[in-house]
């Protein structure tokens, strides 16, 4: 994977806690942000899928397939995030089937 550096300015008091938790790790400082980042941009990817699935704009496959997850996590999210799609008609499903298909080729 390429890489790019970024720099930005915290206070003084974030980065006392990144170096405290990056210490409780065992990981370096880069190490830890680039964890958190990168855990924090699925989260985003795993809401933004979960609310297409639950407003009946993607089905549950397509909503991983969206969020680059496997279907097993994005059932897991959508358990404990009590999320639920309306109620589809059989043209419903077919127009996901059609839309799940065309997303994974």
């Amino acid at each position: 994977m390429e890489t790019e550096v970024i720099t930005t300015r915290l206070p003084v008091e974030v980065v006392l806690k990144l170096k405290n938790i990056a210490k409780e790790e065992h990981l370096d400082r880069a190490s830890l942000l680039r964890k958190m980042i990168m855990d924090k941009l699925e989260d985003y990817s795993l809401k933004k899928s979960a609310d297409a699935y639950r407003r009946g704009n993607a089905s549950l496959e397509e909503a991983a397939a969206r969020a680059n997850v496997s279907v097993w996590k994005m059932i897991d999210y959508v358990r404990e995030n009590n999320i639920t799609s309306p109620p589809e008609t059989l043209e419903d499903m077919e127009a996901g089937f059609k839309r799940t298909e065309k997303l994974l080729g």
